[in-house]
């Protein structure tokens, strides 16, 4: 009896494990206010706080220069447990040689970019096995480095600033070294409607500039089911809550998207249970583009912007090729074709 009475206990834990996973994410979210509030409470502590948060705000430079990493913190058991939740898993369309570097581009942002997260700012879904030699940083918000003890949670993670210096600096670092960026940003998640796949592209040239000028690859990674995991009320264009929105997203960096998910608990709310499936494209050599080598020290303000064009277009077109040789297996329940919105 006893046997039976653990092994359902056993049972029952590997099952809720998912879910563990998950709770702990939303705790981590919200672990920066908590714990600062806890450490100004103590006399003991306020000082030690205050003196943090000053290196914080005027001298700690690390997030501009590729972050503090520490591997196993990126290979936490609960970082599967949080990936078996929906699940999350990665594909690869094509090889990533480790001599050279790249710039991920992730789309799209969804509502909390769980596959990004996941499958790049952790070793859950087992990044590092599938493309050996690649060191990746997932790139975020300044801004998110100015909150304490998140910020170095977020360093710890490989994670940095996504800033042209904090790219660079990471890039040059040498071959392998390489970042990945949720290009359509805060402006997408607004477009983030289950059953969709709205991308925010179409004048985002940045990344692609910063790719030339620095002789990294491009490479395409297109999310699967990131806008399924929560339901989005869309507020229609120009109304209070459209105009509150895009406030927030110009003047905090992130907008405050109506949703609603499966369970709300008092940390945030769950997710729904829904495949999450990234596929990585082949990679966009802009030089293979233009058909010349490319000496950025040489190019003129007019060449670059042409360049940047062409490489966009090339980007463009590898998205929409991993789109159409996957979307019948991994959007089949689809709407709407994947459309650039904006």
């Amino acid at each position: 009896m006893s046997s039976f009475w653990f092994a359902s206990l056993r049972e029952s834990l590997e099952r809720t494990k998912p879910t563990i996973g998950m709770l702990i994410w939303l705790l981590i979210m919200d672990i920066s206010p908590v714990l600062s509030l806890v450490l100004l409470y103590f006399h003991t502590t306020r000082v030690l706080f205050f003196a943090y948060v000053a290196w914080v705000w005027l001298w700690d430079k690390a997030p501009e220069a590729g972050g503090r990493r520490f591997d196993y913190v990126r290979r936490m058991q609960h970082w599967k447990w949080m990936a078996a939740y929906f699940p999350v898993e990665i594909r690869k369309d094509g090889e990533l040689d480790p001599n050279r570097s790249y710039i991920v581009g992730c789309h799209p942002h969804g509502i909390m970019t769980f596959g990004a997260w996941i499958n790049f700012g952790t070793e859950a879904t087992g990044f590092s096995d599938l493309f050996p030699g690649i060191k990746l940083s997932m790139l975020t918000l300044s801004a998110n480095f100015k909150l304490p003890i998140l910020r170095d949670l977020l360093m710890a993670l490989g994670m940095a600033s996504v800033s042209r210096k904090s790219i660079e600096s990471i890039i040059r670092q040498g071959p392998g070294h390489s970042v990945a960026i949720v290009i359509g940003g805060a402006q997408e998640s607004l477009h983030a409607a289950p059953r969709t796949l709205d991308l925010v592209l179409k004048k985002r040239l940045g990344f692609i500039k910063v790719a030339i000028l620095n002789g990294a690859l491009l490479v395409p990674a297109l999310t699967f089911g990131e806008n399924d995991v929560f339901d989005l009320s869309v507020m229609p264009d120009g109304s209070l809550g459209w105009r509150m929105q895009q406030w927030s997203k110009r003047t905090l960096g992130w907008a405050m998207s109506t949703y609603r998910g499966r369970r709300v608990f008092p940390l945030g709310t769950l997710p729904y249970q829904h495949r999450i499936m990234t596929v990585m494209g082949k990679a966009v050599d802009p030089e293979e583009v233009v058909g010349h080598p490319i000496d950025p020290q040489n190019l003129t303000r007019n060449e670059l912007v042409e360049i940047t064009d062409k490489v966009h277009r090339a980007y463009i077109d590898r998205i929409y090729e991993v789109w159409n040789k996957y979307k019948d297996e991994l959007a089949p329940h689809r709407i709407k074709e994947l459309e650039l919105v904006e």
